[in-house]
This record gives C-alpha cells, sequence and structure tokens, in this order.
C-alpha cells in the first residue's frame, strides 16, 4: 500500500510519556501526560484518588501532515472505601502505638488511601489515523492492601472491547488485482473486533510508587471476516512504571518517573519526566523519550475542583522537519471531593 500508518509517538505511565508504535489494527494511548490519566496504562491504578477522578483529553498529533492522527479520551475513576484508614485504631492498639492513633487520615497528602479499599474506573479511547479508525472501551476493578501505615498494594483487572475499521478510499497498493488484503477491503471486509484483557499491579507509598501492567495478556477475537486484518491483533505489551514524589519545604512537590514500554519484536522503549507542583495550585513537567521525542507540559486548576492541563510534543527525529509538533488537552473534575483532596499523581 501506499499510504501506512505512522509510527506513533506514545507517552505513558508513570513517568513520561511517549512511544512510537506501528500495529494497525489495535487502538494505542498516544497521549504524553500518562499521570493525567494512567488507566490505559495500568488497571491497578482504579480507585487512587480519594475522589471520583473524571477526565477528557483531545490530541492532535504530528501538526502538518495530511489525516495526521487525533486522539480522544474520556475516563472515570473512583475509590469505595471498605475500611477505616487507620487499622492500628481498630485493632485497639493504641495503648501501645499512640503515634498511629492519633495520626490524622489526611495528613501527608496521603488521606485514606491508607485504609484497604477497592477501586473502579472506565475508560474509552477513540484514535483516527488516516483510513484507520479504532475505538475501544473498559472497565477495570481493582483491590488495595494497606501492607505497612503508609505502604499500599494494588492489583487490578480489566477488560475491553475493542473495535477497528479501514477506510480503504483513496488508498493505492502496486498489484490491485493480485492483492487479497485490498480486495477483502474492498469488498466491505474492513472491520473487526475483540475482547482485550489488561492487568497490573501497583505498590504505592506517600514518596514513591512502582507498578507492573500486562495489556492485552488476552486478547480474542471476535468479529471480521478479513484474515490479514484479523491478524493485526492488540500486542501483548509489558511496562514497568516506577516515580518518587518528593516534597519540597516551599510547597513544592516534584515527581521524577520513569516508564519502561515491551513488547514482543520491538525495542525497548525508556521514558523519563520530571513533574513539580506548586502549592496545588499550578503545575508543569517535561518528558523525554530516547525513541525521538520531549514535550512540555503545564496546568492549572480553575476552581478547587476543575484542573485544565496542556502539553506540547516535539520529534527529535527527522519527523521534525514536516511537522510543528503535537498538542493535547485534558481537562480534570474532582467530585464528591468534600474534603478537597489532593491527587496522587496529577
Amino acid at each position: 500500500m501506499s499510504s501506512s500508518r505512522f509510527p506513533i509517538t506514545l507517552l505513558l505511565p508513570l513517568l513520561a510519556f511517549f512511544m512510537p508504535l506501528s500495529g494497525r489494527a489495535q487502538v494505542d494511548y498516544r497521549f504524553a501526560q500518562f499521570q493525567q490519566n494512567p488507566l490505559p496504562v495500568n488497571p491497578a491504578f482504579s480507585g487512587i484518588e480519594d475522589f471520583v477522578d473524571i477526565k477528557l483529553g483531545y490530541r492532535m498529533q504530528w501538526v502538518g501532515f495530511a489525516n495526521a492522527p487525533t486522539s480522544m479520551f474520556l475516563s472515570a475513576n473512583m475509590a469505595l472505601k471498605i475500611s477505616p484508614g487507620n487499622d492500628f485504631k481498630d485493632r485497639g492498639v493504641r495503648l501501645f502505638e499512640a503515634n498511629a492513633y492519633n495520626e490524622k487520615e489526611t495528613s501527608d497528602e496521603f488521606g485514606y488511601r491508607k485504609g484497604k479499599r477497592q477501586g473502579v474506573s472506565f475508560y474509552m479511547l477513540q484514535n483516527q489515523d488516516g483510513g484507520f479508525s479504532n475505538l475501544a472501551t473498559y472497565f477495570s476493578y481493582a483491590y488495595h492492601l494497606r501492607i505497612t501505615n503508609q505502604l499500599i498494594w494494588s492489583v487490578g483487572a480489566g477488560v475491553g472491547y475493542e473495535f477497528n475499521k479501514f477506510d480503504p478510499t483513496g488508498i493505492s497498493v502496486l498489484n490491485p488485482t493480485n492483492d487479497q488484503a485490498y480486495l477483502s477491503y474492498l469488498n466491505n471486509r474492513n472491520q473487526k473486533s475483540n475482547l482485550n484483557l489488561n492487568v497490573g499491579t501497583v505498590i504505592y507509598h506517600k514518596q514513591f510508587f512502582l507498578g507492573y501492567s500486562a495489556l492485552n495478556a488476552v486478547s480474542y477475537n471476535i468479529g471480521g471476516s478479513n484474515n490479514f486484518f484479523n491478524e493485526q491483533v492488540s500486542q501483548f505489551t509489558q511496562t514497568v512504571q516506577v516515580g518518587f514524589r518528593h516534597k519540597w519545604k516551599y510547597g513544592y512537590l516534584i515527581t521524577p518517573s520513569l516508564l519502561l514500554r515491551i513488547r514482543n519484536e520491538n525495542p525497548i522503549e525508556i521514558i523519563a519526566s520530571i513533574r513539580a507542583r506548586v502549592h496545588d495550585k499550578i503545575w508543569g513537567g517535561l518528558q523525554y523519550s530516547y525513541l525521538g521525542a520531549v514535550s512540555i507540559s503545564a496546568g492549572t486548576y480553575i476552581t478547587k475542583n476543575i484542573g485544565f492541563n496542556y502539553a506540547y510534543e516535539f520529534p527529535t527525529s527527522q519527523l521534525n522537519r514536516n511537522t510543528s509538533g503535537s498538542h493535547e488537552l485534558i481537562l480534570a473534575v474532582k467530585l464528591n471531593n468534600k474534603n478537597y483532596s489532593r491527587a496522587y499523581l496529577w
């Protein structure tokens, strides 16, 4: 085919966020601001925030290219508290652990994350890339178990439905009469659907987090008569996320992070980022991928419970000769945030 999918710069989880992708029949999370929406990266982050966390995002990639990729997402994430935040109190050890008994549940920006609870989340992703159109909807669940007073272990899983479609209009091939894949597309055999399973785990503390996830651990094709298209399955992808949270005495929260993304027959993607939040009012970040992209981001709270974030990404590869970069916008809303809790990630 004379038209093929561009490699996609993708930035993700707990660390920076971009990475080039080449699969043509799968939904890819391309946003550069992983901490704003970690659910597509690791389902174990479901319920990590102490409020109902709603996000809406839009990305314009490689501005200047004809039919350049665009992406949108909508997500909702909430915790279901199932035990008090301080189990020491429940065990009646206050006579021996006075500090634990007297400790406030909202101290150290950790809120009731100290308690055992469940988390649920939902997100929808939509990508348009030339003739390829992808839509996915996922539901995830996570269980958070406190290991120590400040250390929590979360295990999660998510199941999703993925719909892929290819429009061959405007596409030409060298041998149209002998190209079976092309002929299948012309005969309206250009759709496929998958059911996918994601699993993951996160250990997090008020000062750090460490996560691992297996995306598309199971992928089952449930529709599509084009064998070539059906073979373009969602790739099994492993990611490792690690980050540190350093609270500076002047009201700064500094969060350096790193993401490793591993796919078969692809180089390991390493993405690094550093992020700073000032007095819970404004924040900014810088991300770098050795595979060829740099991203800067900044955001602020419009109200105590509504935040806005913008990121600009510029390729450091030869793509920079043909594009002015990528832009993305994210609107974040906190609901049921009676105590005006601070976000763990964003």
